[in-house]
């Protein structure tokens, strides 16, 4: 396993910033995340502020990894280009149309539904909107963030069906759930994805073994790394499940670990589905000398280099700034035990 530096080594090449978001996303106005100038590149820790220190620990594993461990050399930049899909939080049906003028070029779309505060009238008033906005030739993904029980999950997707919907992500939390809804889905159309039963649960053998989901959603940074989440793409795929590559509102700096690994899988698999990575859109600013912009319904795979004065003047308070580094030091022994896993 690579040799990581102290907690001190750390904090001394690290900054705390803070960017506005162009729209609010998650409920938040602004993407706070620390950043580090590590030994084998830029990384980016950015776990949610109020994530446990239990999950915040796998987001720092994947940093570390990102930051100060050569042998991720061996996971190569390879300079192509991924599709990626669209992005959309739960907006009013007017805000639509201005919102995917940021995407330009892309063949898929993913919009939340099932938000707190709104109904199922309003994410069908939506989704319709979303349709008449994009056309017929564009797929549509719905996510809502296990916020519906089966039942609702039944009749919503019932009723959101006539929109052409590909797949709803992680409607339900319980894999059991999940493999139950699948059942009750059949003959619609709609298939299921995973993502925070894989990511929160370690569920994926669960998921396979009862046939619970048709794709996997996989995110370097929430998984704990690029040699993690590579690790559950294949075991996946073998197990004859779409993945798809997705990520956590990170700068351009996470982003690219992600298309990294989606761009390797491609090339072992020769195939790869619209990638969930388009979402540096959202940042008003971003932290890399070329950010990863959309570009015909693509983003370029590439080594993030950080351009330090956007960086320096994105540092936050010396409150939070200390905030983050008490994280740091709880942190730190959860996420290096972790890669110790990984690398077992």
């Amino acid at each position: 396993m690579a040799e990581i530096p102290s907690l001190d080594e750390l904090i001394r090449r690290s900054w705390v910033i803070s960017l506005p978001l162009r729209m609010e996303f998650r409920g938040l106005a602004a993407r706070e995340v620390m950043l580090f100038d590590g030994t084998t590149g830029a990384a980016e820790w950015a776990p949610f502020i109020e994530y446990p220190d239990t999950h915040a620990a796998i987001w720092l594993a994947a940093a570390l990894e990102q930051g100060f461990d050569h042998s991720v050399r061996d996971f190569p930049f390879s300079q192509d280009a991924l599709p990626v899909n669209a992005t959309f939080p739960a907006l009013q049906p007017d805000h639509i149309a201005a919102w995917w003028k940021n995407f330009p070029g892309v063949k898929s779309a993913k919009v939340k539904v099932a938000e707190a505060g709104h109904s199922l009238k309003d994410d069908i008033a939506r989704v319709a909107e979303l349709r008449r906005t994009v056309g017929s030739a564009v797929t549509i993904r719905l996510d809502a963030n296990t916020r519906w029980t089966v039942d609702q999950a039944e009749k919503a997707l019932e009723e959101l069906s006539v929109f052409d919907i590909d797949y709803i992500e992680q409607p339900v939390t319980r894999v059991s759930e999940l493999a139950e809804l699948r059942v009750r889905l059949h003959g619609t159309g709609i298939r299921l994805a995973a993502d925070e039963s894989i990511r929160h649960s370690g569920a994926l053998d669960d998921i396979i073994s009862l046939g619970a989901s048709d794709i996997a959603v996989v995110k370097v940074s929430p998984l704990g790394g690029i040699r993690k989440t590579l690790a559950l793409a294949r075991h996946a795929h073998r197990a004859g499940m779409q993945v798809v590559f997705s990520s956590a509102l990170e700068t351009s700096v996470g982003l690219s670990w992600g298309a990294r690994a989606a761009a390797m899988f491609r090339s072992e698999t020769g195939a790869l589905a619209d990638a969930g990575l388009g979402t540096a859109a959202f940042l008003a600013h971003d932290v890399t000398e070329h950010p990863l912009e959309i570009i015909d319904g693509t983003i370029p795979v590439s080594e993030p280099i950080l351009d330090e004065s956007v960086v320096r003047d994105s540092v936050v308070s010396p409150e939070r700034t200390a905030w983050w580094h008490a994280r740091l030091a709880r942190c730190l022994p959860l996420a290096l035990e972790i890669m110790r896993a990984n690398h077992a």
